[in-house]
């Protein structure tokens, strides 16, 4: 395990060793242009730094309106589903209001109510509640 290790941080400084190393430039005796790692005795050979160029970036400004136009344009579609979902949400509640309007006023027309769930009539006192319940339903989904 150690070995291993050892290893690895060895081979991780020779390679930064290597990309670190210096380049010298010159021409030779044809005119051609070489590189290399190491300068010719003879000949005067220029050095050249071998930095990683830096990476490119766009200008931030450009950056800042591209991102305002992606920012507002997602920000009106988002605008849009709210507004649908405000809308869906009103039909639903207008739904809801009807049905419990339609619900009281079955409620208090009809003196004769069979109790949900089974075949019995409602007695006064049951009449009364399912009147009240049927009250807070409106006040709840109308507003009134």
């Amino acid at each position: 395990m150690k070995s291993t290790l050892v290893w690895t941080f060895l081979l991780a400084l020779l390679a930064s060793a290597a990309a670190s190393a210096e380049v010298y430039v010159w021409k030779d005796e044809a005119g051609k242009t070489v590189y290399s790692d190491q300068p010719p005795p003879s000949v005067n050979a220029r050095r050249m730094s071998t930095r990683a160029p830096a990476p490119a970036s766009a200008p931030a400004k450009d950056v800042k309106k591209a991102a305002g136009k992606d920012a507002s344009g997602e920000n009106a579609k988002i605008a849009a589903e709210n507004a649908k979902i405000v809308e869906a949400n009103a039909k639903i509640r207008e739904q809801n209001c009807q049905n419990a309007r339609n619900q009281l006023a079955s409620v208090q027309t009809n003196s004769r109510i069979r109790m949900p769930g089974s075949n019995a009539l409602a007695t006064d006192a049951q009449r009364n509640e399912l009147i009240a319940q049927a009250q807070a339903n409106v006040q709840t989904w109308c507003g009134k």
